[in-house]
């Protein structure tokens, strides 16, 4: 069965023919939900059709002993009142300290600084309320890339945790534009959250004094709440052409770039996945930072029925325990995450020792092949021996998991399916395009597919011959993803240049390298511009490739490198200390060495390189594309470099060739790989 609909007659030479969802071959959404025009819209029919319905949650938080009690919920029509409330409030401050709309866009824009939490949402929709926009920021790339969005937005009213505020106090002079902060913690620090913790009232009157002597309005979100009180405002409702966000983008290949993005594009964007999935009743956890697009069209989409918003308790490693007081249905992730959490539970199960172990990979083997036959999710027996236990760490009740950001392994993915008896899913999207593109349908066992096109959008490759890369290449046309619907940016914000290669003909131009599988679902490649051109003069794509290695059970992470100079890839490799370090001291021969002492071993490091050579090979890897040589890195890259991943958590290509360019032109020298006996080995076998 060919999964996608193929509009006739549309193929033009050096394209392939448009693609569409199969349901709405029109390539319209069937004016579903016309009355929501606007993410406003959404909002107020949400609370009008769910009147006191639990919403918005938080953990109790207990500062005496650090730990985290259950969700406290606000209803559907406690939010629309407390949006009205702070919107008004923000009418007045507006109007007092930064009345001029931005010159740019015609509206005025408000920044907001936090981890995700309640306050975040609702100050998001208050400040639709009255037409203005929102430009999310955050600080895990360093306080500069907080102050070039600060400043870069020309934003001028903030609303943040109570953290923020001094390091944006101390920095004034970086950001002079910046007129008022709003803090979502109440400022006499009379009641705790995670962000208070370092606070007292004593600290929180110095900064007011700080704040008076700079020239900034600094309050509370409860003030504005009362001023919004004591002078209520009529909504000036948006239009669906109004700029909402202002969405910077991971800026994995360079400086983070502004995506303009209207209400027409977020609620084309939120109807497309909801008209996918239909999901009902939902309860999710939101953790992943909302200052980028994933978690925000998650909550919209989940909004046109009505959701129940858990928000984390702050800390990602406690996620997991978030989930299993919350009991969400729905479970979003990224494949960093997940390939986090398949490392602990993998290697506590399927990885054990003893009868454990046995008795796991078993089960796993049993109903892995039940899944790949299309036969289902749930199995009676090993469901209730070991799936069941391991479903109840996250939470039990998950529905549906969905997967995106990046190449998702498939390991990995019948892995979670087995473990949660659910779909588990890979999506696609970016912030250009409103955060969706296609998705895996329900009841879709493959695995290496982001799916169809979602309802409404269509998709075309486009030829790039330089590359190899043809929409004739057969069974599979290959080639540049383009994209057409109305959930495409408008452009980015400030930059005409980059506004202009945006589009093509009405087609946004992706960037990223798809293939056309036989049962009509698209699977992504790679970037455009991570693709590495090794000195056999074969284009690479690195992602793939990352995805493999990483499967071998002494790897955690593998960034693979290369270049013109070399026929073969070098990589950076973080082991798994579990399974790595009993392995590397047999090789080493030293049965009490340590990870970093084995690390440094050139031994290992050279048995290991063995180890992935022989991987490479069983997956049928090109030869340009073997693994000649490693470097070993005890650490995970992200605490070796913060930076080294986006908050969408994408790597940043760039800064990790920058950081290790010393180490890879050492691997590079050290290594001839033209006259590698291995390397010449592996080219003979493939012609025969």
């Amino acid at each position: 069965m060919f999964r996608s609909f193929v509009v006739p007659s549309s193929e033009v030479p050096g394209f392939s023919p448009i693609y569409r969802h199969p349901r709405y071959k029109d390539g319209t959404q069937n004016k579903e939900f016309a009355d929501i025009k606007t993410l406003y819209d959404l909002f107020i029919s949400m609370v009008a059709n769910h009147p006191k319905k639990e919403f918005l949650g938080t953990r109790e938080f207990y500062p005496e002993t650090d730990t985290f009690g259950d969700f406290k919920w606000i209803s559907t029509t406690d939010s629309a009142e407390i949006v009205d409330h702070i919107g008004a409030g923000l009418d007045s401050i507006y109007a007092q300290y930064a009345p001029e709309p931005n010159e740019t866009t015609g509206q005025q824009p408000m920044g907001i600084f936090s981890i995700n939490r309640w306050e975040w949402l609702l100050a998001e929709l208050a400040a639709l309320r009255s037409r203005r926009y929102v430009v999310g920021i955050t600080d895990i790339a360093g306080v500069d890339s907080s102050e070039y969005v600060i400043n870069f937005a020309d934003t001028r009213v903030i609303v943040c945790s109570i953290d923020k505020i001094p390091r944006m106090l101390d920095r004034m002079d970086k950001t002079p534009n910046l007129k008022a902060i709003i803090s979502m913690d109440k400022l006499d620090c009379s009641k705790p959250t995670v962000a208070t913790q370092a606070f007292s009232a004593e600290v929180t009157d110095k900064l007011k004094a700080q704040a008076d002597s700079l020239g900034v309005v600094l309050m509370d979100l409860d003030q504005v709440i009362q001023i919004g009180k004591a002078n209520p405002t009529e909504p000036t409702l948006p239009s669906p052409d109004d700029l909402c966000n202002i969405c910077f983008t991971s800026g994995t290949t360079g400086a983070q770039k502004g995506a303009f993005l209207t209400h027409k594009n977020l609620i084309y964007s939120a109807k497309a996945n909801y008209l996918h999935y239909r999901p009902k009743n939902t309860t999710i956890l939101s953790y992943m930072s909302r200052a980028h697009i994933y978690d925000r069209i998650l909550v919209y989409f989940l909004m046109l029925d009505i959701v129940r918003v858990g928000f984390f308790s702050g800390d990602v490693s406690r996620v997991l325990d978030d989930m299993q007081v919350l009991r969400p249905t729905f479970f979003a992730t990224v494949p960093p995450v997940l390939n986090r959490m398949y490392d602990k539970i993998a290697s506590n199960t399927i990885g054990a020792k003893g009868i454990k172990g046995l008795l796991c990979r078993m089960a796993y083997k049993s109903k892995e092949k039940r899944i790949t036959s299309g036969r289902g999710y749930k199995h009676f027996l090993w469901d209730r021996i070991v799936f069941n236990k391991v479903a109840k760490l996250f939470g039990g009740e998950i529905e549906l998991a969905v997967c995106g950001g990046t190449i998702f392994a498939s390991q990995v993915q019948n892995f979670m399916r087995a473990c949660l008896s659910c779909d588990v899913t890979q999506v696609f999207g970016q912030t250009e395009t409103s955060g969706t593109s296609m998705c895996q349908e329900r009841q879709d066992f493959s695995t290496g597919t982001c799916g169809v096109p979602t309802p409404g959008v269509d998709l075309r490759l486009r030829s790039i011959p330089e590359m190899g890369y043809n929409v004739t290449d057969s069974p599979c046309p290959r080639g540049e993803l383009l994209i057409r619907g109305d959930h495409i940016s408008k452009g980015y914000y400030q930059e005409p240049e980059k506004t202009a290669e945006l589009m093509e003909d009405g087609w946004m131009v992706t960037g990223d390298i798809v293939t056309v599988n036989t049962d009509g679902t698209f699977t992504i490649v790679e970037r455009i511009k991570n693709a590495i051109r090794s000195a056999s003069t074969v284009y690479i794509e690195p992602g793939p490739l990352e995805v493999i290695y990483s499967n071998h059970h002494l790897i955690s992470q593998c960034y693979v490198y290369g270049s013109s100079r070399i026929f073969k890839l070098v990589a950076i490799v973080v082991p798994r200390p579990e399974t790595f370090v009993p392995w590397a001291r047999n090789i080493a021969k030293s049965p009490k060495a340590e990870l970093i002492e084995l690390c440094e071993s050139k031994e290992v490091a050279e048995a290991l390189t063995q180890e992935l050579l022989k991987l490479g090979s069983e997956a049928r890897v090109p030869s340009p594309a073997m693994i000649g040589a490693v470097h070993l890195e005890p650490k995970p890259l992200e605490q070796v470099n913060s930076q080294f991943y986006s908050t969408a958590l994408k790597i940043r290509r760039h800064l990790v060739n920058q950081h290790y360019m010393p180490v890879f032109d050492k691997l590079c020298e050290t290594v001839d790989f033209t006259t590698d006996p291995k390397f010449s080995e592996i080219k003979s076998s493939e012609k025969k």
